[in-house]
């Protein structure tokens, strides 16, 4: 009987407990649907905030690129404007050549040594600028109005030497430093103003190429002055014989110093920015020279660098004539600068201004308006 009581007790208290056990199966899986939920939720509001954090940054960024865009511009239309008065300049020059290449008269008296078969006078030295005289007065006569055509061309247009400095300057004779010469077809001096400099192997090289037709620049270089100097050579034909073609019988040579007349051209009008700075730069093997005045007081083709300084600006744009980068100058600052070449010249003109006077404002602002955004989110 106690045997049978007692399996009855416990078929009741199974009994009972069986409803409290499913509630408590329905109570679990109701909570973990709860906790999916809120899992599914704070996963989506994570996700939300991520790609809202993200989007900040992204437009951020995106207005700091549009702003680099806007001064990759602005410098742009500055170098454009700047190589323009460089190219400008060059071309003037030799329109100062051209103009005495194209003379009539020095054209018949160089025919007239061509067809004579001259040879420099006596007693002149190969390479030297004594002075060819055909023997006869009419030669004499020409020579001496080819001489004084030179003079007065080189006077009007800068060919010639600067003025000297102090009392006792005037009483040394100097070398020679700039001016305007003829050379024959051997590049033997035939002419010259005063002050030319010798016919130099490098002069007479440059010669060489402007008998086959076409104009050459004997580049930038450091004179017997110790001032930079520019050449430019033409040329010249006999007459009728400059068609396609047609050799020279001589050429014109222009030496001429250079100073605030091409550096001036650099200086943008109406500039107020702090850092801007406009120079010219070219590649000589290994190294990169600065050949304009720097703002950091350097002299022309005194600052050179080699070529594989890292984040260099001026590496960058010789690889690149007419590009734009954020690279580092000569100084180690860090500038935006834009590129433009300088027409038939190893020359490339740069623009730039220092990152933090270019963007300074910007990343002030773009921070604010990440902070907000952050704040917000």
């Amino acid at each position: 009987m106690a045997e049978a009581a007692g399996r009855d007790s416990g078929k009741q208290a199974d009994a009972t407990a069986a409803p409290g056990g499913k509630t408590d199966d329905y109570e679990l899986k109701a909570k973990r649907r709860v906790n999916r939920t809120v899992l599914a939720i704070a996963t989506a509001m994570l996700a939300a905030v991520g790609l809202a954090v993200f989007g900040s940054f992204y437009y951020v960024e995106g207005e700091r690129q549009r702003e680099v865009q806007a001064w990759q511009v602005r410098l742009g239309i500055v170098a454009d404007s700047r190589a323009a008065a460089i190219n400008e300049w060059i071309d003037q020059n030799f329109a100062a050549i051209r103009e005495l290449a194209e003379n009539a008269s020095l054209q018949v008296y160089m025919s007239e040594l061509e067809s004579a078969g001259q040879a420099p006078a006596a007693g002149a030295k190969k390479g030297k600028t004594e002075e060819t005289d055909l023997g006869t007065k009419e030669s004499g006569a020409s020579a001496g109005y080819l001489r004084n055509l030179l003079v007065a061309t080189a006077e009007r247009t800068g060919f010639k030497a600067p003025a000297p400095v102090g009392e006792v300057a005037a009483n040394v004779e100097r070398a020679g430093v700039a001016g305007i010469g003829l050379v024959d077809k051997a590049g033997n001096s035939l002419a010259s103003t005063p002050d030319m400099p010798p016919i130099t192997a490098k002069i007479r090289a440059v010669a060489a190429k402007a008998l086959e037709g076409q104009p050459s620049v004997i580049d930038l270089y450091l004179g017997a002055s110790g001032l930079p100097t520019i050449g430019f050579a033409l040329p010249v034909f006999g007459i009728q014989q400059d068609g396609a073609g047609a050799k020279g019988i001589g050429a014109v040579i222009g030496l001429r110093t250079v100073g605030d007349d091409l550096y001036k051209r650099l200086k943008q009008p109406g500039d107020t920015a702090k850092t801007t700075e406009t120079y010219i730069v070219r590649s000589a093997g290994a190294t990169i020279e600065y050949l304009t005045p720097l703002a950091d007081g350097t002299p022309p083709l005194k600052r050179s660098m080699s070529a594989d300084t890292p984040e260099l600006a001026a590496a960058h744009m010789l690889a690149k004539p007419g590009s734009f980068a954020i690279k580092r100058d000569y100084a180690g600052t860090e500038v935006l600068a834009a590129s433009r070449p300088i027409t038939n010249l190893p020359w490339v003109l740069i623009r730039k201004i220092s990152r933090d006077e270019a963007l300074s404002a910007t990343d002030t602002r773009l921070k604010t308006i990440l902070t907000v955004f952050v704040l917000l989110i």
